[in-house]
């Protein structure tokens, strides 16, 4: 299986923003640098590991965070990691070909800066520019709500003019039925002015452009959470194990888990709200 070669971490939930339809809850536990690169090298020790993805909260408030990114990048592993591009520490990273900066730009200055904080559209522009200057792979990640919908293509220009090519992933915001049931997370945000698709948008934009979830699903990975335990996708609510727990035991409860999975879905008896919509 490819995808056990690719390790998601999630060191923390911390954030340095207050994004108005963040749906993560900002709970303290946070990952040591030794506690992921022990449990790194157990799981290198079973199963070859390619790929890490780093995601959050916001992982450049860790103070470890570039020291450990070079450390995986010396085992050969290339890193990927999504952040919200207004903390600046690439200078301190060693091997900038072997990472990907997978940025969170929400459209255009005012809507960008309406969800994430006055200033920070720039702050994440000027990010993004010096990563392309310093050799970084890079790419955005954006949300899509009705308010930036018809922004879309005013946006991808923009993007082009500042940056030049830039590949561009379109994430639909959570389904409100997804917010208000999820067992975990279920924080619905703030909808006044970013409402949810439509179904027929949703459909337009999934036909139209590349998104998130993938259109054949299959968006699961063995995934470290900052309180230890361990889902078989990044945003999982029923832990397959925990850190502490053997490779070979880890391994074969996510196999249990696809096996019985739905639609490529590891938590089949969850809808996220975007099963009804990928089989249109």
């Amino acid at each position: 299986m490819n995808v056990l070669h690719h390790l998601y971490i999630n060191p923390l939930e911390k954030c340095n923003l207050h994004c108005r339809i963040c749906y993560t809850r900002k709970t303290s536990p946070i990952l040591t640098e030794k506690q992921i690169l022990d449990f790194v090298d157990r799981y290198q020790e079973e199963c070859e590991v390619q790929t890490v993805t780093l995601c959050g909260g916001e992982v450049f408030t860790l103070p470890y965070i570039t020291h450990f990114i070079n450390i995986l990048n010396q085992k050969g592993i290339f890193v990927q990691v999504i952040t919200n591009g207004t903390i600046d520490r690439l200078d301190n990273m060693e091997r900038p070909n072997f990472i990907n900066l997978i940025v969170s730009v929400d459209g255009l200055e005012d809507y960008h800066d309406k969800n994430r904080g006055e200033g920070n559209f720039q702050k994440s522009i000027g990010f993004l520019k010096k990563a392309k200057q310093l050799c970084f792979h890079t790419e955005i990640f954006s949300i899509v709500t009705r308010q930036n919908l018809a922004q879309i293509d005013k946006f991808e220009k923009f993007i082009n003019d500042t940056l030049g090519k830039t590949d561009i992933t379109y994430h639909p915001r959570k389904p409100l039925d997804y917010l208000r049931r999820h067992p975990i997370s279920n924080i619905q945000g703030d909808i006044n002015g970013f409402d949810f698709l439509t179904d027929d948008e949703l459909i337009t934009l999934i036909k139209t452009k590349k998104t998130f979830p993938p259109k054949e699903l299959g968006c699961y990975q063995i995934s470290l959470m900052s309180d230890g335990k361990i889902y078989g996708c990044c945003e999982g609510f029923e832990p397959i194990g925990t850190i502490d727990d053997t490779i070979n035991h880890l391994i074969e409860s996510f196999k249990k888990k696809l096996q019985t999975s739905c639609c490529n879905c590891i938590q089949p008896d969850f809808m996220c709200g975007m099963k009804k919509i990928l089989n249109y």
